[in-house]
This record gives structure tokens, sequence and C-alpha cells, in this order.
């Protein structure tokens, strides 16, 4: 019953999860949670996955928990359901995993002839520091998620994790975005240079050539055409910058910045055409616009 709680667990982390990994630093502090999704990736047969686990303590109130029931695991998504299904069942494991440790508690995930081991706490370095630091190759196309679970009974885990998942290019580079995600840059960068073509015509036909019957509401129009082709350029330049150093440097704030404009922008558009009061307000008397 504990494995297919997690394992249900898992299946909730898939469907909330995003499928575009970077670089990522993460400090957990006194966690208790069984199961803790770190990132998803499409992975090439030329995949990584680099974990570097530091400052690593835990606590339970049974004495001398069992280091074996802790670590990390990647699960397909291929393999998730089965794993799910499999956890339903009352019978033992038929295919224990060759790569788990058989002193491990067949309720564990990390049992699961459906997950692939990467490591427990019985794997760490001895105390001081207390750490491990490895790389794993990924020979199998396919879309992973990378969870710690951590099966000892009420225990408690403090540790910092750096994690890189990344697809490496013939030429020996690292490319961190999931294979999925590949073309987002160029296609972010395509609609930029689609919306800023828009954004010519409207100021030519309705801010140049008409100008005489412009109003401003074309003017906020023009204003959130403008934003929007900022908002493109920023995605597309956060993707580019992911994808080759694992972090948005700082292009992620831009995006969300010009998002938040954007939509403001968008907002005000709606709300001046849907009230009329852009096309009215020119034909109203000064008296009647302040009474309105």
């Amino acid at each position: 019953m504990a494995s297919a709680f997690l394992l249900h667990l898992l299946l909730i982390f898939y469907l909330i999860s995003a499928c575009m990994a970077e670089i990522k630093d993460l400090k957990i502090t006194t966690d208790s949670r069984p199961v803790i999704l770190f990132e998803k990736f499409g992975f090439t047969p030329r995949g990584f996955v680099d974990i570097a686990v530091s400052d690593v303590y835990f606590s339970s109130s049974v004495p001398l928990p069992d280091p074996s029931l802790l670590g990390f695991f990647l699960l397909s998504d291929e393999n998730l359901i089965q794993a799910i299904y499999q956890s339903q069942q009352e019978v033992p494991n038929p295919n224990p995993n060759p790569k788990s440790n058989p002193n491990i508690d067949p309720s564990c995930v990390l049992s699961s002839s459906y997950v692939r081991p990467l490591f427990t706490f019985r794997d760490l370095s001895q105390p001081p520091p207390n750490s491990y630091n490895h790389s794993f190759r990924i020979t199998q196309p396919d879309e992973y998620s990378l969870y710690f679970a951590n099966c000892a009974i009420e225990s408690k885990v403090t540790m910092s994790v750096h994690t890189e998942m990344y697809n490496a290019r013939p030429d020996g580079s690292r490319d961190y975005l999931s294979v999925g995600w590949i073309l987002v840059p160029s296609i972010y960068f395509l609609f930029a240079i689609v919306y800023a073509v828009f954004l010519g015509v409207w100021i030519y036909f309705s801010l140049w050539k008409n100008h005489l019957s412009a109003h401003r509401i074309h003017q906020i129009m023009a204003g959130l055409l403008f934003a929007k082709v900022l908002n493109l350029i920023c995605a597309a330049e956060d993707q580019h910058y992911i994808r080759v150093t694992g972090t948005p440097h700082g292009w992620d704030v831009l995006f969300y910045l010009f998002q938040f404009l954007k939509g403001v922008l968008l907002f005000t558009v709606i709300v001046l055409i849907g009230t009329g009061w852009s096309f009215l307000k020119p034909f109203l008397q000064e008296r009647e616009k302040k009474s309105l």
C-alpha cells in the first residue's frame, strides 16, 4: 500500500511538471516528503544526468534507519502507469530490478522493476563531507523524471542538491533543452518577426497614413503589439540561453515583465473597445465627458 501511495504521488507530480530542464540548485531542509520531484527531461541516446549531493543529514524516530531506503531514481513516462499498476497488485514483484539493492523493502519504490535507481544514501562518502557526485549516462531515449524517494519510516532529510540534465551534441557540447523543446527558441523568434511585421503594417495604415482619423486607442493597440514583440524576443533569448548554458541569464525576468505589460495593455484595449469609450469620446461635449 505504501508503494501504491508513493507511485500515485509520482503520477500527480508528472501531470503538473514542466517539460523543460536547466541547471538547478535546491536546498532541502528537514523534509519528510516520501517523494520529491526535481525535474523532467526528454533524452536522446546521448543523454546525461549529473547529480551532486552535499551536506546530507537524515534523522528518524526509528533507531539506525537504513540509508538504502533513501535515494534518487529516474522514471520514464512509458513506465509510470505500469509502475502504478504493479504497485496495486498484492503479489511480490516477479522481476525485481537487477540494479536495485536486494536489502531494500519491496514496498519501496526504489525496488520497483520499472524505475531506474541512480544511487542511495548508502553510496554517500563517509562524513565528512557526507556527499555524492556522479554523472549517469542515458542510452535509452525517452522522457524521464528525476525523483528522490524517502522510504524510511518517520525520517527527515536535509541536503543540498545540484542537478544537470542535458543531451550531448555530436561536437561534445551540451544541450540543456529537452528533446521536444529544441526548436522553441527559433519558433519564438519567428513569431516575433511576424508580430513586428504586423506592428509595422498597423503603424503605417492606422497612425501614419490615416493619422487624421486615428484615436488614442490605435496608439494603445500599437503599444500592445510592441509589447508582444518584446515578450517573444525575451522568450526566444530565455530559451536560447537555457539551451546553451542551462540558465536564463536574467531573460526570464524580462519575459515576465513584458508578459505582464502585454496583459495590462490587452485588458485596457478590451475594456475601452467594449465600453465604446474610445470611439465616443471624440464626439462628446466637455460637460458630457465630465458627467461620464
